[in-house]
């Protein structure tokens, strides 16, 4: 009975599974046909029935952190600390009419020279070859030449040499004319050294002053041969000493002056005017430069000579009568030979010309002319007054402020050399150098 009992239940228990395997197999079918019933509706609803929409996003929010701001910064302090050239604005035009440019201040220099620069290459990584910025005068060094001017050395691109002719440079305690030779011999060696890029001239100064050229030339072989054919002519001889005559005015710029003796401010007038940026100077005094008179001084003058005609009516009237028939002519009388006269051996004066003599004249007859024995009476000259070390540099300022100022250039270097010189113009020619940031020596005969 248990046995049977026992396989009684297990028959049971197999048909239970049974049943309950077919009603899951029924139940995931039924599962199956409803998802696919659904999955077809939603389908053809997705395609029959939905209309696509686009829906825009914001743009991107761009932020930087702050070490890349940092960095940034220094990246712009490195580019405007490089010697690379800045980004200048172009100026664009369809027609070059419509460009109007700049006034450019400044002092242009025309070369002319059969200078060729020799070209060495050079390679290297990352260098090529070549010589990076071109010719041009100081382009290689060779415009600014270095000078030793009777023991003062510096250097300079536009040169002018001053020389002082002055009949007193070859004064018998100066050496005379063969002392005055190695006065030239000395220019002439600063000519020679002068670097072919250089510009230079000379002017050369007594009661006036004359100029090699007319403005600043390149210093060739030729200009440089010709500049001392021009230092040689002068104080070569006794009769040729001096310079009365010249081709340097003021033009009306800076003081005006009536004349005088050892004109160094016409030597330094025609520096200024060519625009030399060194000045060397040689002279044996100081300057007597006449001041010009002024209106309210001429003025002045006139009234007082005709207050002294007033005064002195009486004298004037004696005078007069007493040689009133001194113009008459008188006898005829026999000129005996004149023998010729050598030139006088007297010491030499600034300003004065030099005694030449006079040639034999023959014997001859002539008419005597009765002449006064007394000069008339007339009121004293104007006294004239000469330019102080003030006057000087103020002349100078006034040429710096028209031919330099006005083209932005700096004002010259001026060296000078004191030969043999006067303590009036030691103290001057020290005190010219010192205003104009140059050299001052003494030189004592060669």
């Amino acid at each position: 009975m248990k046995l049977f009992s026992v396989f009684s239940g297990k028959k049971k228990t197999a048909s239970l599974s049974q049943t309950t395997r077919r009603s899951l197999y029924i139940s995931i079918a039924v599962h199956a046909c409803l998802l696919a019933a659904a999955g077809g509706w939603v389908i053809s609803n997705v395609f029959l029935n939905n209309t696509p929409t686009f829906v825009g996003q914001p743009p991107p929010m761009k932020s930087y952190e702050p070490k890349q701001l940092e960095h940034k910064v220094k990246v712009q302090k490195r580019q405007r600390a490089s010697s690379r050239p800045s980004v200048i604005p172009r100026i664009v035009s369809m027609r070059a009419a419509d460009i109007v440019l700049p006034e450019i201040k400044m002092d242009p220099k025309v070369i002319h020279t059969s200078f060729q620069p020799k070209f060495k290459a050079m390679s290297g990584s990352g260098m090529g070859v070549g010589v990076g910025n071109g010719y041009g005068t100081g382009g290689f060094g060779t415009g600014v030449s270095k000078f030793d001017f009777f023991g003062i050395s510096g250097k300079g691109e536009k040169i002018m040499i001053c020389v002082d002719v002055s009949i007193s440079m070859i004064e018998d305690r100066e050496g005379g004319i063969k002392g005055y030779e190695k006065v030239k011999a000395r220019v002439n060696q600063v000519i020679d050294a002068l670097s072919e890029g250089t510009l230079f001239n000379v002017v050369a100064f007594a009661d006036a002053a004359q100029t090699f050229k007319e403005k600043l030339v390149i210093s060739n072989e030729e200009n440089k041969k010709e500049a001392k054919v021009f230092v040689k002519y002068y104080n070569s001889t006794m009769e040729g000493a001096g310079l009365t005559t010249g081709n340097v005015n003021s033009d009306g710029k800076g003081l005006q002056a009536q004349g005088g003796t050892t004109r160094t401010d016409l030597a330094l007038t025609a520096s200024f005017q060519q625009g030399a940026d060194t000045i060397l100077l040689i002279s044996d005094g100081a300057p007597m430069v006449l001041k010009g008179f002024t209106a309210s001084q001429l003025q002045a003058y006139n009234n007082s000579a005709q207050n002294w005609n007033k005064e002195h009516a009486t004298e004037v009237q004696k005078w007069q009568d007493q040689n009133a028939d001194s113009g008459g002519d008188g006898e005829k009388v026999w000129v005996p030979d004149q023998p010729a006269r050598p030139p006088s051996n007297k010491p030499l004066k600034e300003g004065e010309p030099r005694d030449v003599g006079s040639p034999a004249i023959p014997g001859h007859w002539t008419m005597s002319r009765r002449s006064s024995s007394t000069t008339r009476p007339s009121p004293p000259p104007m006294k004239p007054d000469y330019w102080t070390l003030p006057d000087f540099l103020t002349h100078l300022k006034m040429l710096h402020e028209e031919y330099y100022l006005a083209k932005g250039t700096k004002r010259p270097t001026i060296h000078c050399i004191g030969y043999m010189i006067d303590k009036s113009g030691d103290i001057f020619l020290k005190a010219l150098a010192k205003e104009y940031k140059g050299k001052y020596k003494y030189v004592k005969k060669l």
